[in-house]
């Protein structure tokens, strides 16, 4: 997946509209529609900026790594990186469900 694409899926998973990334990052309206869209790059500050505001690595947002962020130095396991990819596909409601469904089955495991 390029810049663009995750870009715009985190921007959207965090329910902010362009224009509002763009006030959070000090930028015109229009750059993260450039970014967006492919017709412009982030400097690196910027790019920064955006990874640290989305709690995800440079690497990731280039597309380099599909891991969000190095855990003890280590990046994270592919189904690791399958279940995020999957959990960021859900509405808030979902991902408490989800949140409720993995309580329950340590709760089983623990019992076993």
């Amino acid at each position: 997946m390029n810049f663009n694409l995750r870009l715009k899926q985190l921007r959207q998973r965090h329910k902010l509209t362009q224009s509002e990334l763009a006030d959070i990052l000090g930028l015109k309206p229009t750059a993260i529609s450039n970014y967006e869209s492919k017709r412009n790059e982030p400097s690196f500050d910027k790019l920064i900026a955006l990874s640290k505001y989305f709690d995800v690595s440079c690497d990731y947002l280039l597309g380099v790594s599909d891991a969000y962020l190095p855990v003890g130095g280590e990046v994270l396991d592919k189904d690791i990186v399958e279940f995020f990819n999957l959990y960021q596909q859900l509405n808030s409601s979902a991902t408490d469900e989800l949140k409720n469904y993995v309580h329950y089955l340590i709760y089983k495991q623990d019992r076993s």
